[in-house]
């Protein structure tokens, strides 16, 4: 079993509105879709951490879900990585979930989960770049929550542990959706 973590506390302002809330499909919003793909991956916790401009009467979803609001957002990503790590209550594997690269899919998250082995964690690869999402290993999970300042950026924390690479075909790993052109780039209906 993992667990999850959702990150949509940044502010949107190159986009313009929350990028939570953007289309992914007619049926299903950037959260609906990312939600949907964990829960059906079976995760055993999963929390939101979202900003102070969230509005909760917008989403019926259920209490296995965890919402923390980040009152600081400006301390970046990192801290609204410890402020979820520390929502969760139990000791497994953590997939670190940005809202704006929504192409998760099951497939991803086995490989993930099945290359994490001995490594304190693992990151999807494609034509020798990173991508999302991030499975970080039980082991590591305590010495994140506090250990850190709040102006240190995750990808310098995480040169302290033992990374796997996992080399995946898949181009949408490293997409992020930022900006009004980029969500037409990938999402325009013709």
């Amino acid at each position: 079993m993992c667990s999850c973590i959702i990150l949509a506390a940044g502010q949107s302002k190159r986009m313009g509105k929350p990028k939570y809330n953007l289309s992914f499909s007619e049926e299903e919003t950037f959260l609906d879709h990312i939600i949907h793909v964990y829960r059906r991956f079976v995760v055993s916790e999963m929390v939101l951490v979202v900003n102070e401009s969230f509005n909760l009467g917008e989403f019926q979803y259920d209490d296995s879900l965890k919402i923390v609001v980040n009152q600081k957002p400006v301390f970046g990503r990192f801290f609204s990585i410890q402020l979820g790590l520390q929502e969760l209550k139990k000791n497994t594997p953590v997939f670190i979930q940005n809202i704006d690269n929504p192409f998760v899919n099951a497939g991803l998250l086995m490989s993930l989960q099945n290359e994490l082995d001995e490594a304190e964690f693992a990151v999807l690869v494609y034509e020798g770049r990173g991508g999302h999402p991030v499975l970080l290993s039980s082991r590591i999970i305590e010495s994140l929550k506090n250990d850190f300042q709040n102006n240190d950026r995750f990808d310098d924390v995480l040169k302290s542990f033992e990374r796997k690479n996992v080399i995946v075909n898949d181009p949408y790993i490293g997409v992020n959706i930022n900006t009004p052109e980029d969500y037409k780039k990938y999402f325009s209906r013709q």
